[in-house]
């Protein structure tokens, strides 16, 4: 439950309230009765939540250091943070463990591929809590082993991942869709990668999400001779048929691994599976919508794992695929916070309503609203916080996109104003941090501006003494100005308003310092004057 500043329980407080206000029904006897068995219903509802409520979950994810090990690790900050839940992650071999581990209830929860826990989720005995990921397949070789596609492993020593892992699950499932035999090597993640540096295998099938291992970036850099094998589109096209819940066609980006050489070199076309987690059916339903609340209303800091929901809506993206949700994890996808589902339960009862309206609207409705009013300022705030720490980081090298972003934020604070999503004293608040913010950035520009205008009165100085001795160096050095001062406006360093006055101050300049009369004058404005229609036709000068 959430926690009030005072030790007296705040159900007591509702019902001195309610008892205070109860002589006006003191000749409505009926209406009365329905008024105290729908609060002791709501106050015993409240309490069963409070009970139910446990201090600590169990997950089982994956080895120390490994990519499901660090995502039931973020699971544990973010119960802890949002509903005081507390996580012991248990280690394994990865995701067909898990699932064991889950069904045989040594654990309360567990991570897995979605294309191995598919199919007990058919069978009804596992339930999806949220997609946290997107896991790629990989098909690792060596520059030189003559492997051009997945087909061509047919036959090849091939380390599929350790017995028990999704690894190994999807390899068997893809190998055995195209009908390809191939020595098996059950080696783990490091002693594969040795074996196939020796050449005791000919290619390793990884399969994780996108960039997010650092093992397995690791060992790209320190072998530029790995490279990535494509799956053929036919065999991408009959598993997402077969299996739509299960599998998506998927590319792997140029330079995922390595930019220099880059990793790969060319788009490689793949599969993808989601990583979810699962739970039991008869799982106590508070706790998974305490579980499924805390990554909904964290999911930012989930996206190192999966970037999409940096900017996407996260209940599309946290749902997205899945067919067999958890009804409990479902309706706080739809609805919420779990912990305002009384709200919601008084919203939606029209009787209860009718007939306790006057006492309901000035104690217990007023209590919860104000307690949610005071929860969403208080959120907002800090996300408001948040979002201006993240847009300093752009202060000292762009300030002007930290200045259109907080003009944006403003801007959205205006529309919730104006629609009375926020009070006036919270937009009053909102508005001091994002305005400081605001002056902060333009004080910045103006220095900067200030600051180029100062750096090129210094450079035409040069560049005046340089035109008395050596016209075709002035020139040189005018075309460097020029493409300098294009550079800084298209890095957003200058704005146009500061470029346009850099360029002006630039002619001025010419004009000036230029004798039209002279021959060496006169050629020296046409060079300029074909180098700048040069440059507006081009980037390069």
């Amino acid at each position: 439950m959430i926690p009030r500043r005072s030790g007296r329980r705040p159900w007591a407080n509702i019902l001195d309230n309610l008892a205070l206000k109860s002589v006006l029904f003191i000749h409505r006897p009926k209406a009365l009765f329905l008024l105290l068995s729908g609060l002791a219903g709501g106050v015993l509802l409240s309490l069963n939540s409070c009970s139910s409520q446990p201090r600590s979950i169990t997950i089982s994810s994956g080895i120390v250091g490994s990519y499901y090990n660090r995502l039931a690790e973020q699971i544990d900050h973010s119960s802890k943070a949002t509903v005081k839940l507390s996580v012991q992650n248990f280690e394994s071999q990865g995701s067909q463990q898990n699932i064991e581990s889950l069904l045989a209830h040594k654990v309360d929860f567990a991570i897995a591929q979605l294309d191995v826990a598919n199919e007990v989720m058919r069978q009804g005995k596992v339930k999806a809590v949220a997609v946290l990921a997107n896991e790629y397949v990989h098909i690792i070789t060596r520059q030189d082993s003559g492997l051009k596609t997945f087909t061509d492993l047919k036959g090849k020593r091939v380390a599929i991942g350790t017995s028990g892992s999704g690894m190994s699950f999807t390899a068997k499932r893809l190998l055995k869709a195209d009908n390809i035999s191939v020595q098996p090597d059950y080696s783990s993640f490091d002693e594969a990668f040795k074996k196939l540096k020796s050449r005791q295998v000919d290619a390793v099938i990884y399969v994780g999400s996108l960039g997010a291992s650092k093992n397995l970036r690791r060992q790209f850099v320190n072998n530029p001779d790995f490279r990535l094998l494509p799956i053929e589109p036919a065999l991408i096209n009959h598993l997402t048929v077969f299996d739509p819940g299960s599998y998506h066609g998927a590319e792997l980006p140029v330079g995922t691994y390595t930019s220099l050489p880059p990793i790969p070199d060319q788009k490689v076309l793949t599969l993808s599976t989601p990583t979810v987690l699962v739970t039991r059916p008869e799982m106590n339903r508070p706790t998974v919508a305490l579980v499924t609340w805390s990554i909904l209303s964290t999911a930012r800091t989930y996206s190192q794992f999966y970037p999409a929901l940096q900017n996407e809506e996260p209940k599309n993206l946290l749902r997205k695929g899945l067919f067999y949700i958890h009804p409990a994890a479902e309706e706080v996808l739809e609805n919420g916070d779990p912990r305002m589902a009384l709200m919601r339960y008084w919203e939606n009862n029209n009787d209860l309503q009718s007939t306790v309206v006057i006492l309901v609207t000035t104690s217990v409705v007023g209590l919860l609203l104000r307690q949610w009013r005071r929860q969403r300022s208080k959120k907002m705030v800090t996300t408001t916080t948040n979002r201006i720490n993240e847009l300093k980081s752009l202060l000292p090298d762009h300030p002007q996109q930290a200045l259109d972003g907080i003009e944006d934020l403003s801007q959205e604070h205006r529309l919730m104003f104006v629609e009375g999503a926020v009070t006036t004293e919270v937009y009053e608040q909102l508005r001091h941090k994002t305005q400081t913010f605001t002056d902060q950035c333009r004080r910045l520009l103006e220095q900067q501006r200030k600051k180029f205008v100062m750096e090129t009165l210094l450079l035409l100085d040069e560049w005046q003494v340089t035109l008395q001795s050596d016209p075709e160096a002035a020139l040189q050095k005018l075309s460097y100005i020029k493409q300098q001062y294009r550079d800084m406006l298209l890095s957003d360093q200058v704005d146009i308003d500061a470029y346009m006055e850099l360029m002006q101050l630039t002619l001025i300049s010419l004009m000036t310092l230029v004798p039209k009369n002279s021959h060496n004058g006169t050629n020296f404005m046409k060079q300029n004057q074909t180098l700048e229609v040069n440059s507006n036709n081009s980037v390069e000068p």
